[in-house]
């Protein structure tokens, strides 16, 4: 089980050793606290620091298990780069289908608006069937949902 954390408020990825707890804020609400687990130097007992991030501040985007062609880790709301076999480039966006627990990928027909093609079914497939690509090699994550601007800056430079 591997993950990342973005921070909405610092609007930046949280690098330590992370771990989740969850409490309640309410009876009915839920929320996720990130922190980190450390031993401390002199007792060795196991500690929890609290980061600061409360479930309104915090974004827990999950690993897919699977990994671009430089061994780069793919997480949902990554935006990854596919490279045909005709040399055209298609964009796709990762993200998470709640309703069946699984992770999903839509396929970006414009990446300046970050306009999905989510008209038609054949514009979308499943985690299960994306990670059948046979060709991974030819996969690279370019950015997430929260870098957009620098991704498209990043394009018009090519």
């Amino acid at each position: 089980f591997d993950f990342r954390i973005w921070d909405n408020k610092y609007k930046e990825y949280i690098f330590t050793n992370r771990t989740i707890s969850k409490y309640y804020k309410d009876a009915l609400t839920v929320c996720s606290l990130a922190g980190r687990i450390r031993k401390e130097k002199y007792s060795g007992n196991l500690v929890f620091d609290d980061l600061g991030c409360d479930c309104e501040e915090c974004e827990i985007e999950l690993f897919t298990g699977l990994y671009d062609k430089n061994r780069r880790k793919i997480y949902e709301n990554d935006i990854i780069s596919y490279a045909t076999l005709q040399g055209k480039t298609l964009f796709y966006f990762i993200t998470t289908n709640k309703n069946i627990n699984t992770f999903q990928i839509f396929v970006i027909s414009d990446l300046e608006n970050f306009k999905l093609c989510n008209e038609i079914e054949i514009d979308r497939f499943l985690y299960s069937d994306f990670s059948k690509i046979e060709d991974m090699k030819n996969i690279e994550v370019i950015g997430n949902i929260h870098n957009k601007a620098e991704l498209l800056e990043v394009k018009e430079l090519k």
